[in-house]
Protein backbone atom coordinates (compact mmCIF):
# COMPACT_ATOMS: atom_id res chain seq x y z
CA UNK A 1 0.00 0.00 0.00
CA UNK A 2 1.24 3.19 -0.82
CA UNK A 3 1.20 5.79 1.93
CA UNK A 4 0.42 10.02 1.61
CA UNK A 5 2.15 11.81 4.55
CA UNK A 6 0.23 14.98 5.22
CA UNK A 7 2.11 17.99 7.10
CA UNK A 8 -0.06 20.63 9.14
CA UNK A 9 2.38 24.08 9.52
CA UNK A 10 -0.58 25.23 11.78
CA UNK A 11 -0.97 25.58 14.83
CA UNK A 12 -4.28 24.86 15.48
CA UNK A 13 -6.57 22.00 14.32
CA UNK A 14 -8.97 24.22 13.14
CA UNK A 15 -9.65 25.40 8.87
CA UNK A 16 -6.21 23.45 7.41
CA UNK A 17 -6.79 20.39 9.43
CA UNK A 18 -10.21 20.33 8.63
CA UNK A 19 -8.65 20.56 4.92
CA UNK A 20 -6.71 17.83 5.30
CA UNK A 21 -8.70 15.57 6.92
CA UNK A 22 -11.05 15.43 3.82
CA UNK A 23 -8.04 15.69 1.56
CA UNK A 24 -6.98 11.90 3.73
CA UNK A 25 -10.38 10.28 3.28
CA UNK A 26 -10.68 10.98 -0.10
CA UNK A 27 -6.80 9.75 -0.45
CA UNK A 28 -8.55 6.66 1.78
CA UNK A 29 -11.13 5.96 -0.44
CA UNK A 30 -8.79 5.48 -3.01
CA UNK A 31 -6.91 2.89 -1.38
CA UNK A 32 -3.90 4.88 0.18
CA UNK A 33 -2.57 4.62 3.76
CA UNK A 34 -2.51 8.32 5.62
CA UNK A 35 -0.93 9.98 8.17
CA UNK A 36 -1.15 13.48 9.64
CA UNK A 37 2.19 15.33 10.91
CA UNK A 38 1.23 18.24 12.84
CA UNK A 39 4.19 20.37 13.10
CA UNK A 40 3.80 22.23 16.11
CA UNK A 41 3.87 18.65 17.99
CA UNK A 42 7.27 18.83 17.28
CA UNK A 43 10.50 20.66 18.52
CA UNK A 44 12.37 22.34 15.07
CA UNK A 45 15.40 24.26 15.74
CA UNK A 46 16.03 27.25 13.46
CA UNK A 47 18.41 26.34 10.63
CA UNK A 48 21.75 28.21 11.56
CA UNK A 49 23.24 28.64 8.34
CA UNK A 50 26.90 26.48 9.24
CA UNK A 51 26.38 24.82 5.75
CA UNK A 52 27.27 21.72 6.99
CA UNK A 53 24.56 19.86 4.62
CA UNK A 54 26.14 21.29 1.55
CA UNK A 55 29.81 21.11 2.29
CA UNK A 56 29.62 17.96 4.43
CA UNK A 57 26.65 16.19 3.36
CA UNK A 58 24.03 13.98 5.79
CA UNK A 59 21.78 17.04 6.49
CA UNK A 60 21.65 19.10 10.17
CA UNK A 61 19.52 16.68 11.73
CA UNK A 62 22.60 14.26 13.08
CA UNK A 63 23.76 17.40 14.25
CA UNK A 64 20.87 19.34 16.24
CA UNK A 65 18.76 17.12 18.58
CA UNK A 66 14.77 18.28 18.02
CA UNK A 67 12.37 16.58 15.99
CA UNK A 68 13.62 16.97 12.52
CA UNK A 69 15.19 13.51 12.25
CA UNK A 70 12.18 11.41 13.16
CA UNK A 71 10.24 14.26 10.82
CA UNK A 72 12.63 13.17 8.02
CA UNK A 73 12.45 9.57 8.34
CA UNK A 74 8.43 9.59 7.98
CA UNK A 75 8.95 11.95 4.89
CA UNK A 76 11.24 9.41 3.16
CA UNK A 77 9.26 6.68 3.73
CA UNK A 78 6.03 8.67 2.50
CA UNK A 79 5.36 7.86 -1.61
CA UNK A 80 3.41 11.18 -1.23
CA UNK A 81 3.31 14.39 0.51
CA UNK A 82 0.31 17.45 1.12
CA UNK A 83 2.21 20.20 1.81
CA UNK A 84 -0.16 22.58 4.04
CA UNK A 85 -0.11 25.91 5.89
CA UNK A 86 -2.67 28.37 6.52
CA UNK A 87 -1.71 31.65 5.32
CA UNK A 88 0.46 33.93 7.93
CA UNK A 89 1.50 37.40 6.71
CA UNK A 90 1.37 36.38 3.17
CA UNK A 91 2.86 33.24 3.86
CA UNK A 92 3.44 29.84 5.70
CA UNK A 93 3.80 29.89 9.49
CA UNK A 94 7.07 30.40 11.13
CA UNK A 95 7.25 26.63 12.29
CA UNK A 96 6.31 25.49 8.41
CA UNK A 97 9.61 28.17 7.29
CA UNK A 98 11.70 26.52 10.18
CA UNK A 99 10.67 22.90 8.79
CA UNK A 100 11.27 23.96 5.19
CA UNK A 101 14.67 25.96 6.00
CA UNK A 102 16.01 22.41 7.59
CA UNK A 103 15.18 20.63 4.39
CA UNK A 104 18.09 22.39 2.30
CA UNK A 105 20.19 19.42 2.60
CA UNK A 106 17.54 18.12 0.01
CA UNK A 107 18.23 20.90 -2.40
CA UNK A 108 21.99 20.20 -2.70
CA UNK A 109 21.09 15.83 -2.12
CA UNK A 110 17.61 15.50 -2.53
CA UNK A 111 16.97 12.06 -1.12
CA UNK A 112 13.15 13.31 -2.20
CA UNK A 113 13.26 13.48 -5.30
CA UNK A 114 10.38 11.67 -7.05
CA UNK A 115 8.14 12.12 -4.29
CA UNK A 116 4.18 13.08 -5.48
CA UNK A 117 3.61 16.04 -3.82
CA UNK A 118 0.98 18.54 -3.50
CA UNK A 119 -0.33 21.55 -1.42
CA UNK A 120 -3.06 23.29 0.40
CA UNK A 121 -3.86 26.83 1.89
CA UNK A 122 -6.03 28.91 4.05
CA UNK A 123 -6.38 32.44 4.54
CA UNK A 124 -8.73 35.14 6.43
CA UNK A 125 -8.16 37.22 3.66
CA UNK A 126 -5.47 37.45 1.50
CA UNK A 127 -2.18 35.93 0.06
CA UNK A 128 -2.92 32.63 -1.08
CA UNK A 129 -1.35 33.26 -4.09
CA UNK A 130 1.94 33.86 -2.55
CA UNK A 131 2.25 31.08 -0.30
CA UNK A 132 1.13 28.73 -2.97
CA UNK A 133 4.50 29.96 -4.87
CA UNK A 134 6.49 29.36 -1.74
CA UNK A 135 4.39 25.54 -1.00
CA UNK A 136 5.29 25.19 -5.05
CA UNK A 137 8.59 26.46 -5.44
CA UNK A 138 9.78 24.10 -2.05
CA UNK A 139 8.45 20.95 -3.78
CA UNK A 140 10.26 21.75 -7.12
CA UNK A 141 13.82 22.16 -5.20
CA UNK A 142 13.43 18.94 -3.43
CA UNK A 143 12.61 17.31 -7.16
CA UNK A 144 9.18 16.49 -6.13
CA UNK A 145 6.42 15.49 -9.04
CA UNK A 146 3.84 18.38 -8.69
CA UNK A 147 0.17 18.19 -8.28
CA UNK A 148 -2.63 20.49 -7.35
CA UNK A 149 -2.81 23.63 -4.88
CA UNK A 150 -6.36 23.57 -2.83
CA UNK A 151 -6.75 26.66 -1.13
CA UNK A 152 -9.95 28.38 0.88
CA UNK A 153 -10.96 30.94 2.50
CA UNK A 154 -11.84 31.08 5.99
CA UNK A 155 -16.01 32.23 4.75
CA UNK A 156 -15.69 29.80 1.69
CA UNK A 157 -14.09 26.81 3.69
CA UNK A 158 -16.60 24.77 1.19
CA UNK A 159 -15.34 20.35 1.61
CA UNK A 160 -12.49 19.66 -0.93
CA UNK A 161 -13.67 17.65 -3.63
CA UNK A 162 -11.89 14.45 -5.33
CA UNK A 163 -11.93 16.12 -8.69
CA UNK A 164 -9.61 19.16 -7.03
CA UNK A 165 -6.81 16.38 -6.00
CA UNK A 166 -7.35 13.98 -9.38
CA UNK A 167 -3.41 14.76 -10.95
CA UNK A 168 -1.81 14.33 -7.42
CA UNK A 169 -4.09 11.15 -7.09
CA UNK A 170 -2.94 10.21 -10.43
CA UNK A 171 0.80 11.11 -9.76
CA UNK A 172 0.83 8.06 -6.73
CA UNK A 173 -0.80 5.81 -8.90
CA UNK A 174 1.77 5.56 -11.92
CA UNK A 175 5.56 5.18 -12.42
CA UNK A 176 7.70 7.92 -12.40
CA UNK A 177 8.51 7.37 -15.87
CA UNK A 178 5.19 8.64 -17.05
CA UNK A 179 6.35 12.12 -15.45
CA UNK A 180 6.26 14.99 -17.78
CA UNK A 181 8.73 17.77 -15.55
CA UNK A 182 8.12 21.34 -16.09
CA UNK A 183 10.83 24.00 -18.01
CA UNK A 184 11.04 25.13 -14.66
CA UNK A 185 11.91 22.03 -13.25
CA UNK A 186 14.65 20.60 -15.76
CA UNK A 187 16.00 24.27 -15.23
CA UNK A 188 16.26 23.72 -11.37
CA UNK A 189 17.69 20.28 -11.80
CA UNK A 190 20.67 21.38 -13.81
CA UNK A 191 21.37 24.35 -11.71
CA UNK A 192 21.27 21.86 -9.19
CA UNK A 193 23.41 19.63 -11.25
CA UNK A 194 25.67 22.02 -11.71
CA UNK A 195 26.19 23.51 -8.26
CA UNK A 196 26.94 19.30 -7.04
CA UNK A 197 30.60 19.93 -9.38
CA UNK A 198 30.91 23.25 -7.74
CA UNK A 199 30.13 23.38 -4.08
CA UNK A 200 31.99 20.43 -2.27
CA UNK A 201 32.49 16.97 -2.08
CA UNK A 202 29.68 15.40 -0.36
CA UNK A 203 27.17 16.65 -2.90
CA UNK A 204 29.16 15.66 -5.75
CA UNK A 205 29.87 11.86 -4.57
CA UNK A 206 25.94 12.22 -4.30
CA UNK A 207 25.07 13.08 -7.58
CA UNK A 208 27.53 10.65 -8.69
CA UNK A 209 26.25 7.67 -7.09
CA UNK A 210 22.67 8.59 -8.45
CA UNK A 211 24.03 9.04 -11.76
CA UNK A 212 22.95 12.29 -12.47
CA UNK A 213 26.25 13.99 -13.56
CA UNK A 214 27.55 14.13 -16.90
CA UNK A 215 24.08 14.77 -19.89
CA UNK A 216 21.67 12.93 -17.76
CA UNK A 217 18.46 15.12 -18.48
CA UNK A 218 16.66 14.40 -15.24
CA UNK A 219 16.72 12.48 -11.42
CA UNK A 220 14.97 9.48 -12.66
CA UNK A 221 13.91 8.53 -16.91
CA UNK A 222 10.63 10.22 -17.42
CA UNK A 223 8.89 12.09 -20.55
CA UNK A 224 10.77 14.56 -22.18
CA UNK A 225 9.57 16.31 -25.22
CA UNK A 226 12.09 17.36 -27.91
CA UNK A 227 11.90 20.76 -27.22
CA UNK A 228 12.55 20.12 -23.59
CA UNK A 229 15.11 18.76 -23.89
CA UNK A 230 17.16 20.70 -26.09
CA UNK A 231 16.53 23.69 -23.86
CA UNK A 232 17.78 21.04 -21.26
CA UNK A 233 21.17 21.14 -23.04
CA UNK A 234 21.75 24.53 -23.76
CA UNK A 235 21.21 25.16 -20.36
CA UNK A 236 23.94 22.60 -19.25
CA UNK A 237 25.75 24.45 -21.72
CA UNK A 238 25.57 27.78 -20.09
CA UNK A 239 25.64 26.81 -16.75
CA UNK A 240 28.68 25.10 -16.99
CA UNK A 241 30.63 27.90 -18.42
CA UNK A 242 28.98 30.59 -16.12
CA UNK A 243 30.10 28.39 -13.69
CA UNK A 244 33.37 27.39 -14.69
CA UNK A 245 32.93 24.43 -14.64
CA UNK A 246 35.98 22.39 -15.75
CA UNK A 247 34.98 20.40 -19.53
CA UNK A 248 36.85 17.14 -18.08
CA UNK A 249 34.27 17.12 -15.72
CA UNK A 250 31.30 14.68 -15.63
Amino acid sequence: MKKVLLINGSPRKKNTYTMLKQIEEILAAQGFGTEILNLYDYEIKDCGGCEKCIYEGGGCWRDIDDGMAEIRQKVLAADGLVLASPVYMRGVTSKFKAFADRTCAWFHCPETAGKAVMSAAVTASTGLGATGDFLKDFAVGFGARTGEYVSRKEDKMTPVREKEIRTFISLLKNDKSQYKPTPEQLIIFRVQQCLALRSGKADKVYWAEKGWLGKTRYYYPCRISPSKKLLSAMLRKILRKALKVPKNEN
